[in-house]
């Protein structure tokens, strides 16, 4: 069983706001940054407690994660000793599913799901991994073209700071670990060894890059409109074509079968 977020704080002596202490929400002062313990700031307080999901997160420096990979942080332990403090040695190796932390099952719809009836989760748990996979494509490619556009504007180095500091906040955003690495990584091969999303993701970055040059408008929203249209319309396209080949071996069968008749 998962230790309480809060017991841990306080056992490593953190300091909490006393009005939210205790409460879903109880904020304290972040040991990560220290950013709220600096002059002038003693009313602040940035880092975030979730007591109902166990989860931590600075409003600050914006680290974030679940109680283990808290107390991890805090004590300065390797995650696998904090996890063997609670668990012991893990004889079987864990399940993908069971590895996906509250606010990354909330990304896909499990999270409550798995909250109100652990045994059933248990049971899905293929689709819930499957689900996670998908989520993590699509995120992928789509930060993947939002990147191939930001990286195309030239002369506007402030705009294009402002632009890729954004994807970077997003790609956080996302809960997929490392993902702007993982983005910045495959921008860099060669396109023949790209992955799959990121070759999904460079042809929606070309198309959406040809649509805010033609109107000279890349503010971010409408950036991020154009790829969310794009991706959508091509996995359109990739549903007709599919609809088709499996209504063409339908027609195939069916022709086989009256000759047969």
């Amino acid at each position: 069983m998962l230790p309480e977020i809060l017991k841990v704080a306080e056992e490593y002596g953190l300091s909490f706001n006393p009005r939210s202490h205790g409460k879903k929400e109880t904020l304290c002062k972040c040991c990560f940054c220290a950013e709220d313990s600096k002059a002038g700031k003693g009313h602040k307080f940035y880092l975030s407690l979730n007591t109902h999901d166990q989860l931590f997160k600075c409003w600050f420096c914006g680290v974030s994660g679940g109680v283990l990979d808290f107390e991890a942080k805090i004590s300065g332990l390797p995650y696998s000793e904090i996890r063997k403090k609670y668990f012991g040695i893990r004889k079987k190796p864990i399940h993908p599913a069971e590895s996906l932390n509250a606010h990354q099952l909330r990304s896909i719809g499990w999270a409550e799901y798995k909250r109100e009836n652990r045994a059933a989760f248990k049971e899905n748990r293929e689709m819930v991994f499957s689900d996670w996979q998908n989520y993590e494509y699509e995120e992928l490619a789509k930060h993947f073209a939002m990147f191939i556009v930001v990286a195309h504007i030239e002369n506007q180095e402030e705009r294009q700071n402002n632009l890729l500091h954004y994807v970077m906040q997003s790609c956080h955003d996302t809960q997929i670990q490392l993902m702007f690495n993982r983005v910045l990584a495959e921008y860099v091969k060669d396109e023949a060894d790209r992955a799959g999303w990121a070759i999904q993701g460079a042809e929606i970055g070309r198309a959406a890059w040809k649509v805010s040059l033609s109107t000279y408008d890349f503010e971010m929203d409408k950036v991020v409109y154009n790829v969310i249209f794009l991706y959508h319309m091509l996995k359109t396209d990739e549903m007709q074509k599919s609809l088709k080949g499996t209504r063409k071996k339908e027609a195939i069968v069916n022709d086989k079968m009256s000759f047969a008749n």
